[in-house]
């Protein structure tokens, strides 16, 4: 299995994120919030607000839509002071609200409250988990070829426009606005649960051991309870359906909770949290590490990017484990020179890589040569 990368793509909790009477939804926002909703079109965006998302086109795509249509915008970031100049500057006070962060278990309410859910991704997006919920929420999609859109979305599921283009943004938004939300969740549940996402990778990995896997470890640098990481709740409710085929662990870094404890079924080992970028990311490999090699065997190891890549490699080596690992998306091979070169001496040294879609299986091949 070396030298081909497997595709394992993200998942979603369709038990909590599930089509919801609309109008209800609604009126529960309208009197949460106190927010109103257009007779026309509502349309949604939700994650972080920084530059490679995209938004400020989708601002700009309003003025070729019915001035009626109310854009939502959940979350936070660095982009946020610069998008509502620009809502000032295009007169669209009453047409965009910002909506700030909200916890994720109001998040399914607020999905099922909207008409359409818009990524306007430019660069950096990898598989959306946004993007995932709103869909189980039976939402059509408009978004763009950047991250893993041009796979998932197909026809009857939403729209895939250029990037950069407000009105490209506006025409797909119009086409897919009627689109049937019982088909889109039908769409999800038979490709993207966490239920069939746990088989594929149960199946994948019984394949590499030759033998049915009885234990898994993940090595993800965030982990619930920290609620910021789209890649630690994808380890989370992954791990939580593989428990009904095999025994998981999850070492991450402690930024809350305890160093040891189960948690919904899963042991989690937590090693110490240092901040910044990249100390981080170097002292929670050596510390993993150092934690993986104190515990028993395991018969999978799987790194998530390189900082659990590296765990991965030094733990399974000394402990006879298969190592694994598993590119997170475009972000994961896009940035510093050293970044990849670790990834490359990673990658020569592991017995299976797997990443979240074919572009960036295809960005993992150009970039890294392999």
């Amino acid at each position: 299995m070396q030298n081909k990368i497997e595709v394992v793509p993200n998942g979603v909790n369709t038990d909590q994120f599930e089509p919801l009477n609309k109008e209800e939804q609604r009126k529960w926002m309208e009197n949460y919030f106190r927010v109103e909703f257009s007779s026309d079109l509502n349309i949604i965006n939700v994650g972080r607000l920084s530059p490679e998302k995209g938004l400020r086109y989708l601002i700009e795509s309003l003025k070729y839509l019915d001035p009626e249509t109310k854009l939502f915008i959940v979350g936070d970031g660095s982009e946020k002071n610069n998008l509502k100049r620009l809502v000032k500057k295009r007169d669209l006070e009453n047409n965009v609200i910002f909506m700030g962060k909200i916890t994720h278990d109001e998040l399914p309410k607020i999905l099922n409250a909207m008409d359409v859910f818009v990524l306007p991704a430019i660069s950096m997006e990898g598989f959306s988990n946004s993007m995932l919920e709103a869909m189980a929420c039976g939402l059509p999609i408009v978004t763009t070829p950047i991250g893993a859109g041009a796979e998932v979305i197909k026809e009857g599921i939403g729209e895939v426009v250029e990037t950069k283009n407000p009105e490209k943004l506006a025409d797909g938004i119009i086409k897919c606005s009627n689109l049937d939300g019982w088909g889109i969740r039908r769409y999800v549940e038979e490709n993207f649960s966490f239920g069939v996402v746990a088989n594929l990778v149960y199946d994948l990995y019984s394949q590499l051991c030759g033998k049915e896997v009885e234990r898994i470890c993940f090595c993800s640098l965030f982990a619930p309870p920290y609620q910021l990481s789209g890649a630690g709740m994808q380890v989370h409710e992954l791990s939580k359906e593989l428990l009904k085929l095999c025994d998981v662990s999850v070492i991450s870094a402690r930024i809350e909770g305890e160093k040891e404890e189960l948690r919904d079924g899963m042991r989690y080992y937590r090693v110490k949290y240092v901040k910044g970028e990249a100390r981080s990311r170097f002292v929670y490999s050596l510390l993993g590490t150092l934690k993986g090699l104190s515990l028993n065997k395991f018969d999978v190891v799987d790194g998530r990017n390189w900082e659990g890549g590296l765990i991965s490699v030094f733990v399974s080596k000394r402990k006879g484990s298969k190592s694994v690992m598993s590119f997170r998306g475009e972000g994961a091979v896009e940035g510093s020179w050293v970044k990849n070169r670790i990834n490359k001496w990673i990658l020569r040294r592991v017995d299976l890589a797997t990443a979240t879609d074919r572009r960036t299986v295809e960005k993992v091949e150009e970039i890294i040569g392999w």
